[in-house]
This record gives C-alpha cells, structure tokens and sequence, in this order.
C-alpha cells in the first residue's frame, strides 16, 4: 500500500480529496496535515510515498512548502490540488518537481488519471533498468495534461477515453470496441484516437486482409 498524506486547510475539501483516495486500491491515507510543521511531522514518523497539497494554506503557501520538502532532500511524489491557475504558481510548482496539478474543480476521472501517472512512476523506477521508451512514456502523459488541446477536444472526453485504452492492459483494440466501451459515436472516437497517435500514446497499425477494407487496430504505446 502506498502511503499518502493530504495537506488541505479546509476541511470539506479534505474530505472530499480522502474520499477519492478510498476509491482507489492500493492507496492508504497516513494523515491530514494543514501546514508545514505537521508536513514534516508526518515525513519525519512515516514513510509518506504522495502528497497531495494546497496552495493555499491559510497563511502559508503550498509552493513554499513544496520547496522546503525538495530542500531537506524529500523525493516523496506531490500533486498540486489548488484553485491557483495563474502560469506562474504552475510553473513554479512543475519546475519544484510536482508530478501533476489539479485545478479545481475537477472531477473523479482526471484524479485518477493523476493517481495512474504516480503508479506509473513508480512500477517503472522499481525496474533496475530503465529504456529511453519507458521513461518518454511518462513523458507523453505529463505533456498532454498541460498542452492546450485541438479544437473540438475536450479534456475530460480525452481522460475517460484514455482510462478505457488503459483497462484493456496492452491489447490491441479497433474503433468499435472503444465506442462501445465509451458509449460514443466513430467520428468522435476516430478524432481523439487521431490525437493520441499524433503524442505518440498510442500506435496505429493496418491489417490487410483477403477481401474488404483494411482493419486499423492501435495499442498503447
């Protein structure tokens, strides 16, 4: 079980960020923390592996307690979970090695697409070798929460589409089996698959056959 501890000053936001944890396995709350002083309490007791934090704590800032974390030397994985959106609070947080930042209001789906980048980087640094593929991977997802997306895409459509493609585990999948598995039609399927193939996410390929069209199939990258 990785351990997470949630710095949030305001209580019902706290309560609704450890709501969402207990939705996902593998994940187990150590504490609510809601200043710097009880952050390092709980960094100094345990074995704290995701914070997910505030920038506005009261009178203290996240992004400060962020960079008192990197300063002693803390590489525990932090996700930003703020109302701030000016470019500069996420500049600052993503330079100070946040793995992801959330802007409020967000919904159930992209929380866990930001849990699956955390269990991502941690099923690959437990390899004792790692290829240039594996660590673009991560890459990839960090770059296409962050992008502005084309025209007519919608980032939350995006995420539940690309929760689907994750719960197939690798296979190969067609268009159909993702409009069923959606509920969406093969115009809009086909427009996002366009898109996750152009970040490289996932790979298109073509199965001729005897007779009839070619198939396309695609796999997560």
């Amino acid at each position: 079980m990785k351990k997470v501890l949630v710095v949030e000053d305001d209580p019902m936001v706290a309560m609704i960020n450890m709501e969402y944890i207990s939705k996902i396995s593998q994940l187990e709350i150590v504490g609510h923390a809601i200043n710097k002083q009880e952050v390092f309490e709980y960094l100094q007791k345990f074995k704290v592996d995701l914070i997910l934090m505030d920038i506005f704590l009261g009178g203290e800032s996240g992004l400060e307690i962020l960079q008192a974390v990197r300063g002693e030397g803390y590489t525990v994985d932090i996700i930003m979970i703020t109302s701030a959106n000016g470019s500069e609070d996420i500049k600052k947080a993503l330079s100070l090695g946040c793995l992801d930042y959330l802007i409020k209001p967000f919904d159930f789906e992209r929380f866990k697409c930001a849990i699956k980048k955390f269990h991502d980087k941690n099923e690959l640094f437990n390899e004792k070798k790692i290829v240039q593929e594996d660590l673009d991977r991560l890459n990839i997802i960090k770059k296409e929460n962050f992008e502005i997306l084309p025209k007519g895409l919608n980032e939350k459509t995006l995420n539940g589409i690309m929760n689907k493609i994750d719960s197939l585990n690798g296979k190969e999948f067609n268009i159909k089996e993702i409009c069923e598995l959606t509920e969406m039609s093969n115009v809009t399927i086909k427009k996002y698959l366009d898109y996750l193939e152009k970040i490289d996410y996932i790979k298109e390929n073509i199965i001729y056959g005897n007779i009839g069209r070619p198939q396309y199939v695609y796999k997560k990258m």
